[in-house]
């Protein structure tokens, strides 16, 4: 079967890639989930049909040309928030509760995926169809929703081709001991149910995703 790969370089001052074992002041996993690398991409292009669909292959880790590598730089960042799982008083008051949160800082990505689906039908083939859309957006800089590093409020400050000024950072080598794969059974339209992969291994800058 013809592959039909894509990719994006992303980047921003601030991410999360929340581990649920962190609970409610959540630490960030130093590269993006398989589930969202995908929902980054989707922010891009997606179907909603599902007939052909972006699959993440691997996320590789970069830095800036010129600079040491071999490490990720975490921060502490606190937010007020508002939502119904604040004490009684609070909601009573209308006051927002502090939220505290270990999150990443500068960060760049590289994200390799393809596209996945059904085989051409009647002489429309939904697979190349996604990629062309997908490669034309970025291109023309154009999504179906700002792009996030995870958090909604982390946006990107740049998403699009590779630049010449960020390399992979080959310096970093590290193992997560376990680490969140997917929350839904399908790739389209299905239901919730988590997996974790352990041993988790990014090696010389690069994670990939198990099948």
């Amino acid at each position: 079967m013809k592959s039909y790969p894509i990719a994006i370089e992303v980047s921003g001052p601030l991410a999360m890639w929340a581990r649920p074992d962190t609970g409610g002041t959540p630490t960030s996993y130093p590269a993006p989930t398989w589930s969202a690398a995908k929902g980054l991409l989707e922010s891009v292009a997606f179907f909603s049909g599902g007939e052909a669909w972006l699959h993440p292959t691997r996320t590789e880790i970069c830095r800036r040309r010129g600079t040491a590598g071999g490490g990720v730089r975490f921060q502490r960042y606190t937010t007020n928030y508002n939502g119904p799982l604040r004490k009684e008083q609070n909601v009573k008051n209308g006051t927002p509760m502090q939220f505290f949160a270990t999150v990443l800082a500068d960060v760049c990505y590289r994200i390799h995926a393809e596209v996945r689906g059904d085989r051409a039908q009647s002489g429309r083939n939904p697979r190349h169809h996604l990629q062309d859309l997908f490669e034309r957006r970025v291109k023309q800089g154009r999504c179906f929703r700002t792009p996030a590093l995870g958090w909604r409020e982390f946006t990107c400050d740049h998403w699009g081709p590779f630049r010449d000024e960020w390399e992979v950072d080959d310096e970093l080598t590290l193992e997560i001991p376990s680490m969140l794969d997917r929350v839904w059974d399908r790739p389209h339209d299905g239901a919730y149910v988590s997996r974790f992969h352990q041993n988790v291994r990014i090696e010389k800058g690069v994670l990939t995703y198990v099948e």
